[in-house]
């Protein structure tokens, strides 16, 4: 099988032959014996001509998935046979790369100790080209269409704020409320928060006097009573378990936050290596949850 897709490949029995490091007898040979084997002609030939029957047509395609299939297995096991190498250049948030990043990175460096690793903490969205980064760990829709993204984690939202906070300040008993409170704004573009009401999308316009570019400075302004903010899951969890939040309008949903892997539309092999190590360590940790 393997004889007659490279003969079908090369485009003649001579070629084939070249292609195989055989003598065009013996691949001559190796094809009328499958052809015997099947019971039908694959190929129609001459000392000038070579085509493919109708039967031959339909067998060629079967046989240039196998071979495929092989030359992959066989790439596969070069690769597991040589130790990965080379450098990748990574960037993320300081609070989101510490929370989650971080710890998948170390597991990494574990598995594949030859790859050196750059990690790049940064808060602000940086020029992938000009800094020479193959991967980046970014927040919210892509709106570059010249680069690649891949949802990593779809993180669960809350509306949280501390018991000093509502102790001061009524806590809000409906959506319509909400805009009469102080948030803590994060990012610092952030205008309004999108709630789900009885099925019904509400935009909450918010004001504060705290703003922040800092999604650890933002759990630290709401631990400290100054305001209400919706938080992913990953930080709300802790201090609601302990009773320093509490949840605002626990029946009001809010858009989950979505973390997406960026990167351009060719990478390197380390560079693809750690990519998909990072969308599988986030796929089983979605999993656990």
């Amino acid at each position: 099988m393997a004889v007659f897709a490279t003969v079908v490949r090369s485009g003649s029995f001579a070629a084939g032959a070249r292609a195989l490091g055989l003598t065009r007898a013996v691949v001559s040979h190796h094809i009328r014996v499958l052809e015997t084997k099947l019971g039908v002609p694959l190929a129609q030939r001459s000392t000038r001509s070579f085509s493919l029957t109708p039967a031959g047509e339909a067998f060629r395609v079967h046989c240039e998935r196998l071979l495929d299939e092989a030359h992959d297995g066989i790439r596969g096991m070069e690769l597991l046979r040589a130790e990965p190498r080379g450098e990748v250049r990574i960037t993320c948030s300081h609070h989101f790369g510490n929370k989650r990043i971080l710890p998948a990175l170390l597991e990494f460096r574990r598995r594949y100790p030859a790859i050196r690793l750059h990690v790049a903490m940064n808060d602000a969205n940086v020029d992938l080209v000009q800094q020479g980064i193959e991967l980046a760990v970014r927040a919210g829709p892509l709106a570059d269409s010249d680069l690649v993204a891949r949802r990593l984690v779809r993180e669960p939202t809350l509306l949280c704020a501390a018991p000093a906070y509502l102790r001061r300040y009524r806590a809000p008993a409906t959506v319509a409320e909400l805009d009469q409170h102080r948030w803590v704004i994060y990012p610092p573009s952030l205008r309004s928060v999108t709630v789900r009401e009885n099925g019904h999308a509400v935009d909450v316009p918010v004001q504060g006097d705290l703003v922040t570019d800092s999604a650890a400075s933002r759990l630290a302004f709401v631990l400290a009573g100054e305001g209400i903010a919706r938080l992913p899951a990953y930080d709300a969890a802790a201090p609601l378990a302990s009773g320093e939040l509490v949840r605002v309008l626990p029946e009001v949903e809010t858009a989950p936050l979505e973390i997406f892997l960026v990167h351009g539309r060719r990478i390197g092999p380390s560079a693809r290596l750690l990519r998909d190590f990072l969308l599988e360590d986030a796929g089983e940790n979605e999993a656990a949850v």
